[in-house]
């Protein structure tokens, strides 16, 4: 959770005072900022703050070991036999890499979607 001062006020995160600044965004992106936010456990401003930073997309960016991963998976799969069971392994594998809680957004959009790929590729 985030740390209150005695006041019952939001700490600062540093030494750096932030101004109260506003934005106009539709309601899809807030939303949609809101829920990136949340899957990482940070307000919106602190989501902004952190992307900014690191001048990075808010899209998921693939390191050398994410695709060293996907390569392994791409194998499993090709020697694997498509079993309901292999495939739901290897999704449960796929959803301990988002590092979510099980109850964030993130997550359960990510599950949905999985779920409907082993149907699809079990029908």
């Amino acid at each position: 959770m985030l740390k209150r001062d005695i006041q019952g006020k939001f700490a600062l995160k540093d030494d750096d005072y932030r101004q109260v600044r506003s934005l106009r965004v539709t309601d899809e992106t807030w939303k949609a900022l809101g829920i990136a936010a949340e899957c990482f456990g940070m307000t919106r401003a602190d989501y902004l703050e952190q992307v900014i930073r690191d001048n990075a997309s808010p899209s998921i960016t693939w390191t050398r070991d994410t695709i060293d991963q996907a390569q392994t998976t791409v194998a499993q799969l090709a020697t694997a036999p498509l079993s309901v069971a292999t495939l739901e392994t290897l999704r449960d594998q796929v959803l301990l890499q988002l590092k979510l809680g099980k109850q964030a957004p993130g997550y359960k959009a990510a599950l949905k979607v999985l779920n409907h790929f082993i149907a699809a590729l079990t029908s």
